[in-house]
């Protein structure tokens, strides 16, 4: 396509993940195919979250140079870099923070914008990457054109696994016969708002006229842009914790929020009975369970363990409003999303 990358920076260094031989094949196939071809292409260099401020420093030299440059990046990591140059006093006005990976909160997206950039939030899963793209009049951080050329969205009620709780589900149906998977009314356990509306913007132009907001996952774990299916962490919360410091799988409960600063953090709820020496013990014992469940659940532990994501509170599990204990709870964000209501709580037609 002719967009040449000046930097691919990746916060997984060789040796920390237990990566199948498939994807770094599939990483070194891709760098010489390009560079073959005879066009451009970084090889990705090892940059943990923290050592955002390199990020920034090179934004601000390519700004100086060319006034304006685009980075992909998930949203956390898109903060952190906006968060490193104001502390360091860079002003990236000309910049564009193409993101996704999880949902551009108001609170996200503020804090990126706080230093002088842009957002550009996209939305999309590993079976179908491109399923909506940022409007550019928008009238929240996550407004998006649905892809409507390419596949068909329809929401149909979804009790959530374990409560009481009904969401309007997305289903998924590819159009395109060159699309990489063929869908057909696949749920990918998101929900949001689905709407007809005229925006004036460019894609509206294109015969992009269905916007989604306030996407959320109701079975999915986020946080640094990575993903873990309930039912891998269900299976710690319930099985590898009791085991290990004792009580039962009603003691523990992790809840997913956001903190002051707008980051996501999940927040492990131990009941105060359980008797704990070391709470770093529990944060560890969860991220070795999660190291050998999977490689997506090892990613996102080595992501979590560089961000600090997570963090133990003594206190008695939430219950909901029926008395039901819910082993996943999403707590408090700094702007809620579309909320998780009981079926009679649901105003008809929707």
């Amino acid at each position: 396509m002719g967009q040449a990358s000046d930097r691919w920076y990746t916060p997984v260094a060789g040796g920390e993940l237990k990566t199948d031989l498939k994807y770094r094949l599939a990483t070194l196939g891709t760098v010489l195919a390009v560079r073959l071809a005879g066009k451009p292409m970084p090889w990705p260099t090892p940059l943990h979250l923290q050592e955002a401020a390199v990020v920034a420093e090179w934004l601000a030299d390519a700004l100086r140079q060319h006034r304006k440059a685009t980075v992909h990046a998930l949203v956390s990591t898109s903060m952190r870099v906006a968060m490193a140059a104001r502390e360091a006093g860079l002003d990236l006005t000309g910049t564009v923070f193409v993101v996704g990976g999880e949902p551009l909160t108001p609170a996200k997206a503020r804090e990126i914008e706080r230093s002088g950039a842009r957002t550009l939030p996209f939305y999309g899963f590993t079976e179908a990457p491109l399923m909506g793209a940022g409007c550019a009049a928008p009238v929240e951080a996550n407004d998006l054109h649905f892809a409507r050329d390419r596949a068909a969205l329809i929401r149909h009620p979804r009790a959530v696994p374990g409560s009481d709780i009904v969401v309007d589900a997305f289903h998924f149906t590819t159009l395109l016969p060159t699309a990489p998977k063929i869908l057909l009314n696949v749920q990918n356990d998101d929900y949001g708002v689905v709407e007809e509306r005229a925006c004036g913007c460019p894609l509206e132009r294109h015969g992009l006229t269905t916007h989604l907001r306030e996407v959320h996952s109701f079975g999915k774990l986020h946080g640094e842009g990575v993903t873990v299916g309930g039912s891998e962490m269900v299976r710690v919360l319930e099985e590898v914790l009791p085991a290990m410091f004792g009580g039962g799988a009603l003691d523990y409960q992790l809840v997913e929020e956001e903190d002051e600063a707008g980051f996501t953090r999940l927040t492990l709820l131990v009941h105060p009975r359980i008797p704990l020496a070391d709470e770093a013990a529990v944060i560890e014992t969860v991220l070795q369970a999660l190291r050998a469940s999977s490689v997506a659940a090892d990613l996102a532990q080595l992501l979590w363990r560089q961000a600090g994501t997570w963090r133990v509170r003594r206190a008695v599990p939430i219950h909901t409003a029926r008395g039901k204990l819910l082993p996943l709870h999403l707590g408090r964000r700094n702007r809620q999303g579309p909320a998780m209501v009981p079926p009679s709580a649901r105003p008809g037609g929707v």
